[in-house]
C-alpha cells in the first residue's frame, strides 16, 4: 500500500475542453503564498513516505510548482503530477529536475480541442526523455473517450504505444459514473480497448462497496481551497471532510472501513492498493 494524496493544487485551466468534469468554479485559483505555506507545512508533518499526485486545473498555472515538488522532495515523499502538457517545456523540465528521484508518474492529458495531437506528441516525447535520469519515473498519456471520438482516441493509442508510450484511455464520466455511449460506440469501445481490463488500464469503474478502504487514513484528496475529504465520492455526498490542509486542522481516520458507495470512480487509490483485496495484488471486482 503506497499512502497517498490527490492534491488539486489550483481550480483554473487554461483550457476550455467541452467535455471537462471539473469546468471551471468561480473564484478558485491559485493558492497565495501563505495558502501554500499552510499546506506544505501541514504535509511535511504527514507520517511516513506519501505520494503527492498533484493535479487541477492544470497545476503549472502555479509559477511556484517546481518549488513545491522540491519540498515535498526534501519532506520524504514522492512526487507525481497531472498536466495538459501546454506548460513551456523548460518549465516541465525544471519540474522534474526538482522532483529528481522523488518523481513517480508524470501523466499527461492530451485534449484535442486544445492542441493537435502531433504537437502534442512530440512535446511528450521531449518530456520523456527529460525523465531518463529517474528510472522509477513513469510516462503516462491520457485521453479522455469522447462519444463520438472512439475510433479517433484508438488510433491514438496505436501511435503513441508505437513510440513506446503508454497511453490511458479514460472513459468520460459524470457525477463518477461512466456517460452512455450508445450501441456504434460501445461496440467501438470494445474493439479498441476491451484488453485494458485492469484499474491501471482504464476508468471503468468498480462496484466496491462494502470492502474495506483506507480512503481518510492512508489516502485523501485536497480541493483548491483547502478542504482535504476521503475520497471524490466523499467530497460529492458531503460525508467525509477531513479538515483543512491550509489552517493545519487536516485530522485523518485511525483505520480503513467499508465502503459505502455504489460505485468507486477513483483510479488512484484502487492502483495504491487503498482498498483491501483490489488492485495490485487483488482480485477484480465487477465493472459498474
Amino acid at each position: 500500500m503506497r499512502p497517498t494524496v490527490s492534491w488539486n493544487v489550483v481550480g483554473g485551466c487554461n483550457y476550455r475542453c467541452s467535455y471537462c468534469v471539473q469546468k471551471h468554479a468561480p473564484g478558485l485559483g491559485t493558492p497565495s503564498d501563505d495558502e501554500l505555506e499552510g499546506a506544505l507545512s501541514t504535509f511535511e508533518r504527514l507520517d511516513g513516505r506519501w505520494e503527492f499526485k498533484i493535479s487541477g486545473g492544470e497545476p503549472f498555472l502555479l509559477k511556484r510548482l517546481p518549488e513545491v515538488a522540491a519540498r515535498l522532495a526534501r519532506a520524504g515523499h514522492l512526487v507525481s503530477v497531472l498536466t495538459n502538457l501546454s506548460a513551456p517545456l523548460r518549465v516541465l523540465e525544471d519540474f522534474v529536475t526538482a522532483a529528481g528521484a522523488s518523481l513517480r508518474t508524470f501523466s499527461c492529458s492530451l485534449h484535442r480541442e486544445e492542441t493537435t495531437e502531433d504537437a502534442f506528441l512530440e512535446k511528450a516525447k521531449a518530456v520523456r526523455h527529460a525523465l531518463e535520469p529517474w528510472p522509477k519515473a513513469t510516462f503516462v498519456v491520457n485521453s479522455v473517450v469522447v462519444p463520438g471520438t472512439v475510433d479517433v482516441v484508438g488510433h491514438s493509442r496505436r501511435r503513441f504505444e508505437r513510440e513506446g508510450l503508454k497511453f490511458y484511455p479514460q472513459l468520460m464520466r459524470k457525477d463518477g459514473k461512466a456517460v452512455t455511449y450508445d450501441e456504434a460506440d460501445a461496440q467501438r469501445l470494445s474493439t479498441h480497448f476491451d484488453d485494458l481490463i485492469g484499474p491501471g488500464q482504464m476508468n471503468r469503474g468498480y462496484a466496491l462497496k462494502g470492502r474495506l478502504c483506507h480512503a481518510g487514513a492512508k489516502y485523501f484528496i485536497v480541493h483548491p481551497r483547502g478542504d482535504a475529504f476521503s475520497c471524490y465520492p466523499g467530497k460529492r455526498f458531503g460525508d467525509g471532510h477531513l479538515g483543512n490542509v491550509f489552517d493545519g486542522s487536516l485530522r485523518l481516520r485511525a483505520g480503513p472501513a467499508p465502503c459505502p458507495y455504489d460505485v468507486c470512480p477513483c483510479t488512484v487509490p484502487q492502483n495504491r492498493g487503498i482498498i483491501e483485496g483490489f488492485g495490485p495484488g487483488g482480485d477484480e471486482a465487477e465493472a459498474a
